[in-house]
């Protein structure tokens, strides 16, 4: 039996979704993985067929020798983390099973590339906050101010003014080196993701967000949903699909947009998670495209139960060369949405209450779990804790509604 290596940068929803179309499909699957304790050890032994640890995940030649050593030709090698998919892209080509070239994951990866490829809005890169004014005067204001390479709504920063951007840079530069994320650490050609930063004009539209399946050139929506709510850091709280209010015609120009991005940035053989803004006077503007995963959490559960698609599975054959996976009937083509709690405060989560007391709540179809206790998190990275499954809403605002009434009944709690 072959085997498919799974690369893991840190605890994460996609690895059991993934081995389980890895297990579907006829082969091992095989985590590779900083080191785990012994209590999470056990817990992915009921998902994997090994784990193997390794001190740094990024270092493709390394982690290319441990595979070739320990398993030999593997049959293919994907990642759903988003900081290791163009490393882990690069061990597919060493090792001969690469299905996209690493270098179009790592120009996705940089979001200035992109912006240079796409275009869709005014854009500049910021290197101190003496060019505040320059690049103000080039971009417009108000404007966005973000990493380079970063995701998760990391540090994303709306300006008005000029001093509003020279701050938001030297928050920037002082938050990202101090990260955890080693993403920043690593240099983007002539960037340096710590002290360069996108700067891109305001957008003025409803969001939305699809995963694309990109299979020999050719690209296929899966399903669109729209982002009723989302706060003042920019985590999205609800998601819901279809998108309220949007014609068919509109919401045909939205996902053209999207495949025509994936297809311009040269992605092929691949998943790619795209965020789009409906700018009232740029139509749909590209936000951002997550290459080589689909989206985080429970998007691709709520994108099965209505269409059928299993985006896991997809990527899976996608990586394998192989014919795509049977799919299913929809089980509930309804509308339905997404709904999304995190911790407040930075810290270890020490543990989660008011679970059976949100699933009780009748519009509540599912509840889904991504952290676990003993996880680090903080509250200035966008990581779903909590995830609901709703169905039976009326609109957007009882959308809203039923998100406070769930807030109050999940108590994370970080120490």
């Amino acid at each position: 039996m072959s085997t498919v290596v799974l690369i893991r940068e840190a605890r994460g929803h996609w690895v059991g979704e993934v081995a389980a179309a890895v297990h579907a499909a006829g082969h091992r699957a095989v985590l590779l993985a900083p080191p785990v304790d012994a209590a999470e050890r056990t817990s992915l032994a009921a998902l994997v067929d090994d784990v193997v640890a390794v001190d740094d995940v990024y270092d493709a030649d390394a982690v290319a020798e441990t595979i070739r050593s320990r398993f030999g030709p593997p049959a293919a090698v994907l990642t759903g983390s988003d900081g290791a998919i163009a490393s882990t892209a690069r061990v597919a080509e060493l090792l001969g099973v690469a299905r996209c070239p690493a270098s179009v994951f790592a120009r996705c990866a940089n979001k200035f590339a992109v912006r240079e490829v796409l275009g869709g809005t005014t854009f500049a890169v910021i290197s101190s906050a003496a060019e505040a004014a320059e690049v103000a005067a080039r971009v417009g204001l108000p404007a966005i101010v973000k990493p380079v390479n970063g995701a998760g709504s990391n540090l994303v920063r709306t300006v008005s003014t000029v001093d509003e951007l020279a701050a938001a840079y030297e928050l920037l530069a002082a938050r990202l080196p101090e990260s955890a994320d080693p993403r920043y650490r690593r240099p983007l050609g002539t960037l340096d993701p710590s002290a360069t930063f996108l700067v891109e004009g305001f957008l003025d539209g409803p969001e939305y967000a699809v995963d694309v399946l990109i299979r020999d050139g050719v690209a296929e929506p899966v399903e669109l949903l729209d982002k009723p709510l989302i706060d003042e850091r920019k985590f999205e709280l609800v998601l819901s699909c279809p998108p309220a209010d949007l014609s068919p015609e509109r919401a045909a120009l939205v996902t053209a947009a999207a495949c025509s991005a994936v297809l311009a940035l040269g992605l092929d053989n691949t998943v790619a998670h795209v965020e789009v803004i409906d700018d009232a006077r740029r139509g749909p503007t590209i936000v951002e495209v997550n290459a080589g995963r689909p989206a985080g959490s429970i998007m691709p559960l709520l994108a099965k139960l209505r269409t059928g698609i299993d985006v896991f599975a997809e990527l899976t054959a996608l990586a394998l060369g192989a014919p795509p996976p049977g799919r299913e009937p929809a089980k509930l083509p309804i509308p339905l949405a997404m709904l999304i709690l995190y911790a407040s405060g930075s810290g270890t989560l020490t543990g989660i209450g008011g679970l059976d007391e949100v699933a009780a709540l009748p519009e509540v179809v599912d509840v889904v779990t991504t952290v676990s206790p003993g996880q680090v998190l903080t509250d200035e990275q966008e990581t779903y804790a909590v995830n609901l499954v709703v169905a039976g809403f009326a609109d957007h605002d009882d959308l809203v509604a039923l998100h406070a009434e769930a807030s109050k009944l999940i108590r994370l709690e970080v120490g």
